[in-house]
């Protein structure tokens, strides 16, 4: 059966969404073979990762995500966005829900834009600030740990959260600088001791009382225009600390474009909200055996040039604000 694929972004991350589970179309030993080499970017289509995703058929289906090397994870939020927006149009409804493990995550048309990009927002897992599972080796106390820097910031602190995906969260008010952010994301991806199941790292630079610029390196992935998870880590960060009520929309700018985030409560339950654009790239349908090779992979794909077009001037309009506030940073190609 040939692969359905959509090729989505939300804030220039862009994800594969595929019509049905990963064991519908490969052996479970190919799967991560087939996910990488799709992935690649010179040899593959090039992308950020994939969702497979099983529609019920419901309004709801069941989500399976993987890192663009192969490996198996529990969320990309950025990639949820595109895969629920898949659905929103799939049944023409306004909420749908897709299931990853044991959480659930409501996905909801949002306002489009005044550049004409439409937009959902995702609510994800409950931030928890004490993972039964550490993300720091000997620490008890999950909510701040010292993590040594580069001899110019030799130790910062550093709010360790699960969302469910690990995370490092540093506010770094005295500006952004991208080699740190690089030097410390490879340094946990090489002290498995210190960090047993890795972790994505974020630095958040406050632009004003409201807004941030947020840059993670992601565990599997690296350097990437924007990390969803990561956003809504960092916001939550961001309350615990008392910069900000939980329940306020903080704007959040980034290299792939402008979302928001706010945190839904209930006591000491925080749920964190994302907002942003749910792209449309192009689709396009292939053997699964091309993804069994080596390479190159051929394909045609029909484009949604309007989208792309909408979202191209905004996220000209994000950049502009971000040079004007001397955020310096690697830029990556739109999708």
């Amino acid at each position: 059966m040939a692969l359905s694929i959509t090729k989505t972004h939300g804030s220039l991350n862009d994800i594969f969404v595929i019509d049905g589970a990963p064991t519908d179309h490969f052996a479970e030993a190919d799967v991560a073979r087939a996910v990488r080499l799709l992935c690649d970017r010179e040899r593959g289509l090039g992308g950020d990762g994939v969702y497979f995703v099983a529609d019920n058929g419901d309004g709801s289906a069941e989500a399976y995500f993987y890192n663009p090397d192969g490996s198996a994870s529990l969320l990309c939020g950025n990639g949820m966005r595109g895969a629920g927006r898949v659905l929103l149009d799939r049944h023409e409804t306004e909420s749908v829900v897709l299931r990853t493990g044991p959480h659930a995550f409501t996905v909801r048309a949002a306002e489009t834009t005044s550049y004409g990009v439409r937009q959902v927002s995702v609510e994800l897992p409950p931030v928890d600030f004490a993972p039964g599972e550490p993300i720091v080796a000997g620490t008890e106390e999950q909510a701040f740990v010292d993590l040594p820097l580069p001899p110019y910031h030799p130790s910062r602190h550093v709010s360790a959260v699960a969302v469910p995906n690990s995370h490092l969260i540093t506010v770094v008010d005295d500006g952004y600088d991208e080699a740190e952010l690089i030097e410390t994301g490879g340094r946990v991806a090489e002290t498995p001791a210190t960090f047993p199941i890795g972790a994505n790292v974020s630095f958040v630079h406050p632009l004003a009382d409201t807004e941030v610029f947020i840059r993670t390196f992601e565990r599997g992935a690296g350097l990437t225009p924007s990390c969803g998870s990561g956003i809504a880590a960092s916001r939550a960060v961001l309350s615990r600390l008392g910069r900000v009520a939980p329940e306020q929309p903080v704007t959040v700018r980034n290299p792939g474009g402008v979302a928001r985030s706010w945190m839904l409560t209930d006591g000491e339950r925080w749920q964190p909200v994302l907002e942003g654009n749910a792209t449309l790239v192009y689709a396009t349908e292939l053997e699964p055996e091309a993804l069994l090779g080596e390479g190159p992979v051929v394909f045609e794909a029909s484009y949604f040039t309007a989208e792309n077009e909408a979202f191209a001037a905004q996220n000209g309009e994000n950049l502009r604000v971000l040079k004007e506030s001397g955020i310096e940073m690697e830029l990556k190609s739109p999708a």
